[in-house]
Parts: structure tokens; sequence; C-alpha cells
């Protein structure tokens, strides 16, 4: 069985990080103590592992999966119980062809059933796969359970793939949360006195979209920033073309925000934060945080809205004095995108409400 990384102040985990075995490649994820991770090319050796009509390359670090393939990972501990799983991937998969990912958790007894969590490309040949099962359901991107488990694996199922032309995994991330151990921390004040750092990210505002997206496009737009900020700009239509979740009609899904940096230039990573020493350490990196945030009236001072049930925007920087560097790009234009909130009330309308993040461009 995989096991995580104990809790560490800072760190960056490489492939098979699951299981300790260090690698060239690294993805740049922070070890949170609250939010348990696991990042890496999936892992064929580990126990419990199985693969039809696939291999790993071990000198570049990917999966390949052929004609009909699949691969189930081994059981993942989690390293304590966990109520919302999040996973991630950063996958090529050839026109036409699809890629299913599937997960099923499990606490002392029977494992659940395979649950639907993301797809990319056409899955049309997949037979009706389920999202939701007696203790919990996959909501959009994440999956919710009604009582904690301690065990996790996933399975990817590749569908229309040719001779030659094979779906190469790069990276999967599996993140393990306990919604208990969340309220926890943030009922406590927590001081927290990170150092002056400043990305210059292209602002881009999701207005200057046509009116029909307009409302509809944080998440592209700040994938857009990001692509940009790496080296490949691209435009935020162009992006909610390409990251549009029909079957939710939204264009914020998490998973495919990160695909679909991955297929226009960028690797990344979803990641769930609960500290201010891990923004400084990303931001530190290189990387601009993409952020989903949730405000109530009055929370978010400053904000080109007064409320919002969720929203997408991008940390920047961090002022050294209480203010967090952002661009947020419901601002009216460019010119507004560029903005500081408050530590306190950032914190409070994203870390505390699941503290979820993009990382793109490594």
């Amino acid at each position: 069985m995989l096991r995580l990384f104990p809790s560490l102040s800072s760190a960056l985990l490489f492939l098979g990080a699951c299981a300790g075995t260090p690698a060239r490649s690294s993805a740049p994820l922070f070890v949170d103590t609250l939010h348990r991770s696991c990042v890496g090319v999936p892992q064929i050796s580990a126990s419990g592992a199985r693969l039809h009509n696939g291999f790993l390359d071990r000198e570049l670090q990917r999966l390949t999966l052929g004609p009909g393939a699949w691969y189930e990972s081994a059981p993942v501990d989690a390293g304590g119980s966990f109520d919302q799983l999040l996973m991630s991937w950063n996958v090529r998969v050839p026109r036409d062809a699809g890629l299913l990912l599937e997960v099923a958790v499990q606490d002392r007894g029977p494992w659940s059933p395979w649950l639907h969590l993301a797809d990319w490309g056409n899955i049309e040949q997949a037979r009706p796969t389920t999202r939701e099962y007696g203790h919990g359901r996959v909501q959009v991107d994440i999956l919710h359970l009604e009582e904690s488990m301690q065990r996790a694996r996933y399975r990817m199922r590749a569908f229309g793939v040719q001779a030659g032309d094979p779906v190469v995994v790069h990276r999967t991330t599996l993140v393990f949360t306990s919604t208990r151990a969340l309220e926890r921390r943030f009922a406590r004040q927590v001081p927290a006195h990170p150092a002056a750092v400043q990305l210059s990210v292209p602002p881009l505002s999701q207005r200057d979209a046509p009116a029909d997206l307009s409302a509809r496009i944080c998440s592209p737009t700040c994938v857009a920033m990001a692509l940009a900020h790496a080296g490949h700009p691209v435009s935020p239509t162009e992006v909610a073309r390409l990251v549009f979740d029909r079957e939710n009609n939204i264009y914020g899904n998490w998973v495919r925000a990160v695909q679909g940096a991955f297929e226009l230039g960028a690797p990344g990573v979803l990641v769930r934060i609960s500290s201010w020493d891990a923004v400084e350490h990303f931001l530190g990196q290189g990387l601009p945080l993409i952020v989903s945030v949730k405000v109530r009236p009055g929370e978010l001072t400053g904000a080109p809205y007064d409320d919002t049930p969720g929203h997408l925007l991008m940390i920047t920087g961090l002022d050294g004095d209480g203010g967090v560097l952002v661009n947020d790009p419901a601002a009216s234009s460019a010119a507004g995108v560029r903005r500081t909130y408050g530590l306190d009330e950032l914190e409070r309308v994203w870390m505390a409400r699941g503290g979820v993040a993009y990382v793109i461009g490594r």
C-alpha cells in the first residue's frame, strides 16, 4: 500500500512521492499539514496496482495507455481520516480518443464502487458510470463523503485509442481533506506574517469576453493569465471553449481547468492550502495561485462584487504588511484587475472555505 509523506513544514514532492521514491522531475507541491497530498506518475510496481495494455517509461517518467488500456492504482493510505477527495491530472489524449478517471474509497469495510470523477476527450464508448453511492457523491469536481475514509484508489480507462497513438499520463495528484480538521484549524486565529513577494502577471478581465461568456469565465480568464505568465499566451475564450464542462454547464470545473492548461502548454496541479507559508512558497517559486473563493456580503473589502457563491481569482504577491496582491478577473476592465485584499479577509473566504488552488506553470 502506498503511503503519504508525514506532515512537513515545507517540501517538494517528486515522482513516486507516495512511495517515497525521488526522481529528477518534480511537481511544485508544498506539503500542507492539513490537506494531505500525493503526486507523481502512476506507480505500476506498487503492491495492488494493475495495468492492461500499457507501460511505464521510467526514463521519460510517463505512463502510456494503448487501445482498450486501463490502469488501476494500488490503495493509497491517506495518513488519516478524510471526507473529501480532490484529484487532478496532466494527460495527453489523442484526437477522437478519451480517458475516464474513477475513484474508490475505503475505511475498514469493503471498497466503495468506482465513482466517475473526471474525463477528458471522447468517452462515448464507456458504459454509463455513477457519480454517487450510499456514503457520498462527486459534486462536479470533488468527492464529498458522508463518512470518513482512510484509503483511496483510482483507475483510468482509455477509449478510442488507435495503435501507435497512445494516451500518455504525465502526472496524477490526489488531495485528502477532513472537513472537521479544516473547521478546527480556522476556528482559531493563527498569526501570519509572510514576507513580501510579487510576480508580474498580465492582467485580464473576464468582462472583455463576449456578453454570453463574460459573467461565467472567471476560471478560464485566470488560466489564461497563468498561461501568459508561463509563456503560452492564449485568450480566455480559447481556454473557455477547451475546458467547458457540458454535463454541468459550467466553465469552472477545477479538474478540467488544470488539464486544459496542460493541453495548452503548461503543466499544473490542484492543491488545497491552509497556511500563508505555502502561499509564500509557491510565489517564491515564481508560481501564482488561482484560488477558489466564496464571499458573503461585506467579507472582501475592495472586491468588484459584494458577494459570490463561487469565484476564481489569482494571487500574484504579498506586500509584507498584511495585504495580498491579486489579479481579480471580475473587474470591469483590465485596468482594474490588479488589487490588494486583506490577508485575514482572503483567508476567511478562501482557506477557511476549502483552500482550493490551481498551480499552473510547472
